[in-house]
């Protein structure tokens, strides 16, 4: 046995030891929930009459098994080479993200896609996880480094990232990036004067983006006056909810995703209600919060500064988008068209999540040499 097979071994060993298995299983089976939902409800071929068995399979299988291979990949980092990746990793995010602006395919009033011809990228989805980690890595306690410096260096790059969303606009995803920027703040050993700053801040950028955005105004109209307002999206969402039953009616038999254009992506929890009943749903939701329940108890222990904001933020962000989606589904806010982790259709989701799920992987492992 050479050298490199040797190493590659204590690698893989070193590995296994160390991941949660645990959160290694989560992976696996949604991964294999959204492979599932694939299968039904592909959306290249919902309206074709006539469906082979390799019409089925879509360019979303694909997306799943690379994303697999991605969050493992990750997890097999150690924390030192993470590190120094960080800050490039994040600039580069951010400049695809702003090139949204100059060269982004519009759609439905919004410039969040860059299309490359062959495939279309959302850079959103990839900064979010680069987001968590350059906030731990401004944030951690470091010799020398006064708080203001810390502090003003993670509220201009959350700035940046804020106005480029507003000005897309994706209100969603600022929402969930102030969330990501909130919770790093708070693990860090907050200032209680900066944190009522943030707090009267959104307050008063949420009255304002009501006021002076559209698309805002009419989601938020139409679910506080529901009677009002064309509300079809998430009436037809709690029909399915009801039709479903305790059960489901079976999987593929469901009527949402041929009647409903989103459903595969911003309505996909309410196909799995139809389908597989308050059970389906009901496993769904105990998978991410069995996932958010391992990420915290890893955090109880912890003492290392990085791996604190890091983890803190990365679960928050994690949880908070599959507990959106849901709660958009059984009609609890309004839309907002975030998608299901692993489970909705989007390569830039799938992608951008397996980057999140492999960072918590690594970040919440027993022992960091």
């Amino acid at each position: 046995m050479n050298n490199n097979t040797l190493n590659e071994s204590s690698i893989l060993s070193e590995w296994w030891k160390q991941v949660d298995k645990w959160l290694l299983i989560s992976l696996f089976i949604l991964i294999t929930s959204g492979f599932l939902m694939s299968l039904t409800i592909n959306p290249t071929s919902i309206y074709i009459n006539n469906i082979s068995i390799l019409s089925i399979f879509s360019t979303q299988h694909i997306y799943l098994i690379i994303g697999l291979l991605i969050s493992i990949g990750i997890s097999m980092l150690r924390i030192n080479h993470l590190k120094k990746m960080i800050l490039p990793l994040f600039i580069i995010s951010f400049l695809l993200l702003f090139s949204t602006l100059l060269i982004g395919q519009e759609w439905n009033g919004s410039k969040r896609w860059i299309n490359l011809n062959y495939f279309t990228i959302m850079p959103i989805e990839f900064i979010k996880p680069f987001f968590c980690l350059a906030l731990a890595f401004f944030l951690e306690s470091k010799t020398g480094q006064s708080n203001q410096y810390k502090y003003g260096i993670s509220i201009l790059s959350f700035l940046a990232i804020g106005v480029i969303l507003v000005i897309q606009p994706d209100i969603s995803q600022f929402f969930l990036i102030t969330s990501i920027f909130f919770s790093s703040i708070f693990i860090s050993g907050f200032s209680f004067w900066i944190i009522c700053l943030i707090l009267f801040s959104g307050i008063f950028f949420s009255i304002f983006i009501y006021f002076f955005n559209f698309n805002v105004k009419n989601r938020i109209d139409s679910f506080l006056w529901p009677d009002g307002i064309n509300n079809y999206q998430p009436e037809l969402a709690k029909e399915a909810i009801n039709s479903g039953g305790l059960f489901g009616v079976g999987p593929g038999n469901g009527t949402l995703k041929i009647d409903l254009p989103e459903a595969y992506t911003d309505y996909i929890y309410a196909v799995i209600a139809e389908e597989f009943g308050i059970i389906g749903c009901i496993f769904i939701l105990f998978i991410f919060l069995f996932i958010a329940y391992r990420v915290f108890i890893r955090l109880y222990d912890e003492k290392n500064h990085f791996l604190q904001i890091s983890l803190f933020s990365l679960i928050i962000y994690f949880s908070l988008q599959a507990l959106i989606h849901i709660s958009v589904n059984i009609s609890l806010t309004p839309s907002t068209g975030m998608t299901l982790p692993f489970i909705s259709y989007g390569g830039s989701s799938i992608i951008g999540i397996s980057i999140t799920f492999g960072l918590i992987m690594l970040l919440s492992k027993k022992r960091h040499i």
